[in-house]
């Protein structure tokens, strides 16, 4: 996988859409497509700028990824699952990490008696 392609996942984990990466690094959407398309490379201001949005270090944006046959499935199911709930639920954990101490201190309680 390249460059444009690690961008795409990381989207995904962030539950950040093509779009909404583009209006911050004021490029086009379609970038995204044409660059895991052709697996092509942005200039290096965008990759900066995009990694920054990202949060996330610009050398794991350009670590080059082989696709691995010998990968067992049960792990790759299980990333995909994880990162789906990461996704899922990012925007609630963030809700409540806006609440107060006390506020949050309830919800917790709340979730650990429904265990």
């Amino acid at each position: 996988m390249g460059f444009w392609q690690n961008v795409e996942d990381e989207c995904d984990y962030l539950g950040i859409s093509r779009k909404e990466l583009a209006e911050k690094a004021g490029f086009s959407v379609h970038t995204i497509s044409n660059g895991i398309k052709r697996n092509g490379m942005p200039s290096a201001d965008l990759a900066v700028k995009i990694s920054k949005i990202l949060n996330v270090p610009l050398e794991k944006l350009l670590e080059f990824k082989e696709d691995n046959k010998k990968t067992d499935n049960k792990d790759i199911e299980s990333q995909k699952l994880n990162r789906k709930l990461f996704s899922t639920y990012l925007p609630l954990i963030k809700k409540i990490d806006d609440l107060k101490p006390d506020s949050k201190k309830a919800v917790f309680t709340i979730i650990e008696n429904l265990k």
